[in-house]
């Protein structure tokens, strides 16, 4: 079969950018799908040892989740195949306890439209040659507004427990969306993606292997942090054109729903000049079609 999924030629565009691993703007959000995660605190359980309970992590920090509507399965290591990746900017709102974010694209330069009805989570825009010289509520800001990039793909899981560590059947090639904010997270994801562009390869066409590392803050609080790395190469099924195809409709259907915010709450934005604010917000400038 053709390393080119069909639907790059139904969209007019190449399978490098519908993905998100070319430069070219693209774009994000989840109807329903499995969200793979990871924690960051310990499950805590009990074994019996010689007739005695003893208390003990069962599930350790760093291990994958894989939540599925209610039902949550655990396991300590992942192997992924990337069909789509997307950048969006998100901030938690703890007044409104609702999680902001803009639009999904291929990369976060320029403006992009958010729920709240601005741009960018009102985040400045471009490079910031100078962050000690901006005042301090813009400082503030910036903080507030976490880069994510979020991933399209489908996992395989090395070995799947529940909360109390019991070991359950298979979990192999099930769909699912991840968010990603840890700088070394995504400095370790995106170096095996990018080992496999220098090779002009996608990332679809590989596994990566995920392992869930402990570290901890000066603090000593810990967390949970992805350490990637390179697999198998993928013998490549007619099924994987549809699977792409799904998730760019539900990115399609993501960004919708984000755009529809946006426009809702535009409306109540005093602007100085309305008519060339308009303007900028009319502008899509991040569609997955053509």
């Amino acid at each position: 079969m053709s390393t080119e999924l069909a639907v790059a030629n139904e969209r007019g565009k190449s399978l490098a950018e519908l993905m998100g691993v070319s430069s070219a703007p693209s774009n994000e959000y989840t109807p329903s799908i499995s969200r793979l995660g990871m924690i960051h605190q310990p499950i805590m359980g009990e074994v019996d040892v010689n007739g005695k309970k003893i208390k003990t992590e069962v599930v350790p920090v760093g291990a994958f989740t894989l939540k599925t509507g209610d039902d949550i399965v655990y396991s300590t290591g992942a192997s992924i195949r990337v069909f789509a990746l997307r950048s969006q900017w998100q901030r938690w709102n703890s007044d409104t306890e609702e999680m902001e974010k803009s639009v999904m694209a291929n990369t976060l330069d320029g403006d992009l439209k958010d729920s709240i009805g601005g741009l960018n989570l009102g985040r400045p825009s471009g490079y910031i040659e100078d962050f000690n010289s901006l005042d301090e509520a813009t400082k503030q800001l910036i903080r507030s507004v976490k880069r994510v990039v979020i991933y399209y793909g489908t996992v395989t899981l090395d070995n799947p427990t529940d909360a109390s560590g019991k070991e359950l059947g298979a979990v192999e090639s099930v769909p699912f969306v991840m968010d990603v904010k840890n700088r070394d997270s995504l400095r370790s994801l995106n170096g095996v993606i990018g080992h496999l562009k220098n090779k002009d390869m996608l990332p679809y066409m590989y596994n990566i292997k995920l392992e869930g590392i402990e570290d901890s803050i000066p603090t000593g609080a810990k967390f949970g942090k992805i350490e990637a790395s390179l697999g198998d190469k993928v013998k490549l099924l007619s099924e994987d054109n549809e699977t792409f195809k799904d998730f760019l409709e539900l990115i399609e259907y993501s960004n919708g729903k984000i755009l529809d915010l946006h426009h809702e709450r535009a409306k109540g934005h005093k602007y100085e000049d309305e008519a060339l604010v308009q303007e900028i917000l009319d502008n899509d400038f991040v569609e997955v079609d053509g």
